[in-house]
């Protein structure tokens, strides 16, 4: 037995020097639409690549980091428009484009709602959506309460289809407008104490100017 069939059996097989992060980032993916997020497990992410666990953290540090490099590339694929609509109608815009999204991979949902703020990205994309909002006329502090509003509708009445198997009633639709309606009205207010104190607290976390 030479040096490097045993250098090969305490690390990762040949096929796995063959990886690249993009690949298990991309079977990850995979494996999470098909069995769930909850029951996803590097173990099994290994198996499916034909590879042993070892291999993976030549791409990945662990479970925790390769699930919200999954969070942070399904983010990256949300549209905000550069278009000049009332922001209400923006709003609108981008939920549906989100709700589209998730309608293709609804095992993400749970995991984008648990994790997109945790990642590089998801505070850039939350201060884009928040800085079309005060662009508007909106109160920093409803803007920022606009993200989670928006994003929570959209996860929470995904979730509710994935269940059902279907929406008849359009309850995305009538949640939407319920929601956008009382964010309308916040803007409209004067500004809000919680909404600021949540604001600050977001910044705090994730050091924000």
């Amino acid at each position: 037995m030479d040096g490097s069939h045993i250098a090969r059996r305490r690390g990762a097989p040949p096929a796995g020097q063959r990886l690249s992060r993009d690949a298990v980032l991309a079977r990850a993916e995979q494996l999470i639409d098909a069995d769930g997020y909850d029951r996803f497990s590097l173990r099994a992410l290994a198996s499916a690549l034909g590879v042993r666990p070892n291999a993976l953290y030549n791409h990945v540090g662990g479970r925790e980091e390769l699930l919200d490099a999954v969070a942070e590339r399904f983010l990256a694929e949300l549209v905000l428009p550069d278009t000049d609509e009332p922001w209400p109608e923006w709003v609108r815009t981008v939920a549906g484009g989100l709700r589209a999204q998730l309608l293709d991979h609804p095992e993400r949902a749970a995991l984008l709602l648990s994790r997109a703020g945790g990642t590089a990205l998801g505070p850039v994309v939350l201060r884009r959506f928040v800085d079309r909002l005060v662009a508007a006329g909106v109160d920093r502090a409803i803007a920022h309460l606009g993200w989670h509003l928006m994003l929570t509708t959209v996860v929470g009445t995904v979730q509710q289809e994935r269940r059902r198997g279907k929406d008849p009633a359009g309850t995305f639709e009538a949640v939407l407008d319920v929601a956008l309606r009382g964010l309308v009205v916040a803007a409209a207010a004067a500004p809000d104490e919680r909404a600021t104190a949540l604001l600050a607290a977001h910044r705090l976390a994730h050091a924000l100017p």
